[in-house]
């Protein structure tokens, strides 16, 4: 078994190590991307797990357009808490034919024999999608799911509070720092921001920053989640969490909610798909919100940052594949399926067609009816798509979730990020795989 896992992990990981997608090639696509190319004889019903905003309403739209082709949407935890009843799901032959699975974590899905490869039904997509979206499914010589979002980071913040406080939104994450210190000196109850425990969007500063977690040389994996670009970026937050002007804090919580609704926390550095978040979860606040880039380092040459992304894969056991492809690439290109996607979800493209798409240009009423998405098309263009992702990645995203919630002065960051450079170490050789 290890020797499979090996073999299987060496292909692969050399495929995104290159860059390469090598199931795919310029041209029209084979399957169109109207809304009728679902339609069948025989009525086909299909499950659909995952969790984003949006994904319920474009789903609506197929199947009120296409009454033999159905599609049911589950909704589940987000990433990382889905993942283990969707493997055990397809362990027990009872998985749904699709599900959302974040780029992150799709390799795991397709070394373990979890997510299908569907080449055979994309035979010129990719030129419906931008360059990293592609990538992002593409592995080896197979292509396992269908792109459906990128995720630039961005400062979301609180332009009322901002203004009483006597702060603009911060350039560098020097002013950052300086501005969460005038805030708590102002009110010690309030804080600029938090420290999240989201894997993302560690991953997401740490990349900013320079930081390269994994790289594979051959069939031998080097393992760097506690490189020194990393540990500049724990050596910032933990200050701040040490001078008291920020503390750390589970995301995606009714009690951060709640402190956001009353004020107390005044940001959220996150990818773009977080403003239909906070629109659903702090819905007292709309109007007074706003969205800048996120601040940058200013000895690093990278500029930006993303948190990741969504896949729509095609799950073993499927026994409808090609209807699936059909509904996954209409769901990310359809101009309405579109539409609701950044409308709902705030979800940032990846179809080419979608970049364009009006909606992207749209004032949005929570955030003071600016039109927040289209700044980011410049910087979603620019963006530098050279991370490699590891070979237990979904594993080590789990404990990056479970160990900086708990970041405190006796728990610092660097110490975290020590432990985690241990567990991805181990994990990997467990898995039979050389690390160097």
């Amino acid at each position: 078994m290890k020797n499979t896992t090996k073999k299987a992990w060496t292909i692969a990981a050399a495929a995104l190590a290159a860059g390469i997608a090598l199931s795919g090639c310029s041209g029209s696509a084979t399957i169109g991307s109207g809304a009728s190319t679902g339609a069948t004889t025989e009525k086909v019903t299909m499950d659909f797990w995952g969790w984003a905003p949006g994904y319920k309403e474009a789903i609506d739209l197929w199947n009120k357009q296409n009454p033999n082709t159905q599609v049911k949407f589950n909704q589940t935890p987000s990433g990382v808490k889905s993942y283990p009843k969707v493997f055990t799901a397809v362990q027990a032959g009872n998985a749904p034919c699709l599900a959302q699975i974040g780029y992150e974590s799709l390799p795991n899905f397709v070394v373990q024999g979890a997510a299908q490869d569907i080449s055979k039904y994309t035979k010129g997509m990719d030129s419906q999608f931008t360059p990293a979206g592609w990538k992002s499914v593409s592995i080896a010589d197979g292509v396992y799911g269908i792109p459906v979002d990128t995720a630039p980071m961005a400062l979301l913040y609180r332009k009322d509070l901002f203004e009483q406080y006597g702060i603009t939104a911060p350039k560098t994450w020097e002013d950052y720092k300086a501005d969460a210190a005038k805030v708590k000196a102002a009110d010690p109850t309030v804080s600029l921001g938090y420290f999240s425990n989201d894997a993302t969007f560690w991953a997401g500063v740490s990349r900013q920053a320079g930081a390269s977690w994994f790289t594979l040389n051959k069939d031998s994996w080097g393992v760097h989640v506690n490189d020194a670009a990393t540990k500049k970026v724990a050596a910032f937050w933990q200050s701040m969490i040490d001078d008291g002007s920020i503390t750390s804090q589970e995301s995606y919580t009714p009690a951060l909610y709640k402190q956001m609704a009353e004020g107390k926390i005044l940001s959220e550095p996150f990818g773009l798909w977080d403003t239909a978040v906070i629109a659903q979860n702090v819905p007292s606040t709309s109007g007074k919100w706003a969205v800048a880039p996120l601040p940058v380092w200013t000895d690093s040459p990278q500029t930006n940052a993303d948190m990741g992304g969504s896949s729509t894969a095609i799950l073993k056991g499927c026994k409808t594949p090609e209807a699936a492809v059909k509904f996954a690439q209409w769901m990310s290109t359809d101009p309405a399926s579109v539409k609701e996607l950044v409308s709902k979800g705030g979800l940032w493209p990846a179809s080419v067609a979608g970049l364009s798409n009006p909606v992207v240009d749209q004032p949005v009423p929570f955030f003071g009816n600016s039109p927040i998405y289209a700044p980011f098309k410049d910087i979603a263009k620019n963006m530098k798509y050279d991370w490699q992702w590891g070979p237990v990645q979904t594993e080590l995203n789990t404990e990056i979730t479970n160990s900086l919630v708990k970041a405190s002065k006796d728990n610092p960051i660097p110490t975290i990020i020590d432990g985690l450079q241990e567990k991805a170490t181990s994990e990997i050789k467990a898995k039979g795989l050389t690390v160097k």
